[in-house]
């Protein structure tokens, strides 16, 4: 197959084609006219990278698992697979924690800003972000007392 009809059936661009193919995870052969001929096997790796994309494997990583997989027993695979699996789900756990506090901090900042008076008043940065006090906007003359 020519690298358009590989395109058309698997749904992968052609330009990914050439990268994957740049990078080792897909091999063809040179035809004379120096056009790439792919057999039938690149539909199934295509596929597995697929797959493998899913959850969140790097291209490297699965070149790394696909010569396991093709070159070794399912249990090697397995074995294989099985700590990268465990340590994008390790980052995950941290990314969801991250995001979590970050959602807490914008509810707690969007029911600072709900409560801002609503008054002519100048608004102080601090209002809204800083601390558990609730939110004193005052006229910009009360905002300069004591100052010289």
């Amino acid at each position: 197959m020519r690298i358009s009809e590989v395109a058309a059936r698997s749904g992968v661009p052609a330009t990914t084609l050439r990268h994957y193919h740049s990078i080792g995870l897909i091999d063809a052969r040179r035809e004379p006219n120096d056009y790439r001929a792919y057999d039938q096997s690149v539909l199934e790796r295509l596929s597995f990278i697929e797959a493998a994309q899913r959850p969140d494997l790097s291209l490297p990583e699965i070149v790394e698992l696909l010569v396991v997989v093709e070159g070794d027993t399912c249990t090697q695979a397995r074995e294989a697979l099985r700590p990268k699996l465990a340590e994008r789900l390790r980052e995950v756990d941290a990314h969801l924690a991250n995001l979590r506090l970050l959602r807490d901090r914008l509810v707690a900042a969007t029911r600072r800003v709900a409560a801002c008076p609503d008054n002519g008043a100048s608004c102080r940065s601090e209002c809204v972000f800083l601390g558990d006090k609730p939110c004193v906007c005052r006229p910009q003359d009360e905002t300069n007392e004591g100052t010289p």
